[in-house]
Order: C-alpha cells, then sequence, then structure tokens
C-alpha cells in the first residue's frame, strides 16, 4: 500500500487466545461451516479496517478446545496499543473466544513452524457432571493407566 510517498510496509503479529471449540467446526476455515479462524478473520479485519487471514500454530478438529493458541496475521504499520487493542477485540469477539495478547514479531516469524513444542490434555471421568461434560469424555468405568502407559511406550 502507498500513500503520498511513503510505501507502507505490513508488520506480522502474533496473537495468543483460546476458545471452546463446541459451537465451531475446527480452526481451520471450511465453506458451509463455522471454525475459528473464520471468525477472528472477521474481527480482525473489522478491526483493522484490511483483509486480515491468520495463520494457525496447527489445527483443531469440530468441537476441540483450546487453552492457549498462537496464530500469526500481517496488517500494515500499526502501533498497536496491547491492552487497547486486546480489550476491544474481546469486546465483540463472542463469549467463547478470548484473545490474551497481540506482539509485534519479525516479519519471518512463522506460527506453525516455529512452534516448539505442542501439548494435548484428554480428561476422562467415570462421574456425570454438569458443569464439565463438555471438557471430558464421560467413561463408566477409568481406563488401566499402567496398561496405557505401558502400550504408549510401544509407539
Amino acid at each position: 500500500m502507498q500513500i503520498g510517498y511513503f510505501k507502507m510496509q505490513k508488520q506480522r503479529y502474533f496473537i495468543s487466545l483460546s476458545y471452546n471449540g463446541k459451537a465451531y467446526h475446527g480452526w481451520q476455515i471450511q465453506k458451509n461451516a463455522i471454525t475459528i479462524q473464520q471468525i477472528l478473520n472477521e474481527k480482525l479485519s473489522l478491526k483493522f479496517r484490511e483483509p486480515v487471514e491468520l495463520v494457525g500454530a496447527g489445527r483443531t478438529d469440530t468441537g476441540v478446545h483450546a487453552h492457549f493458541f498462537v496464530a500469526h496475521f500481517d496488517a500494515y504499520n500499526k502501533e498497536l496499543d496491547n491492552i487497547s487493542i486486546v480489550n476491544a477485540l474481546n469486546s465483540f469477539l463472542p463469549a467463547d473466544i478470548t484473545i490474551y495478547q497481540i506482539i509485534k514479531v519479525k516479519q519471518n516469524a512463522h506460527a506453525r513452524f516455529d512452534t516448539i513444542q505442542r501439548t494435548y490434555h484428554y480428561y476422562l471421568s467415570s462421574k456425570k457432571s454438569s458443569f464439565f461434560n463438555n471438557f471430558y469424555l464421560n467413561v463408566p468405568h477409568l481406563p488401566d493407566i499402567v496398561k496405557m502407559n505401558d502400550a504408549a511406550k510401544k509407539l
């Protein structure tokens, strides 16, 4: 983009967030399905008044939650006040998506390829819970953890 004699450069930003994926068809944009990436692209594009496309550090499937997820996007030179922009974005995002931070990074930083660790948690419960039923797999009997760990060592 050029304004007068000045050519504006896009800056890269990392955004950290969390989401409850129950109402979504995963992270990645899909035709005929609402996804986390789609919602965030729309809201960031509105806020920054330019098209914004997020690149996630990974993907989640339908109904899967993320406690801490990182993505990146490029936007024209913007001096972002992290607290103000995060509060503004959170005020018009759905309640099940929360942004924690937006930071300017080097232009070649990449949310997916620079990730050094991913951690997945799977929760099982043998007790029914009205509050946590969206976060636990309810099983009639808890599995034998020792046998599961032995099997995992063979993978």
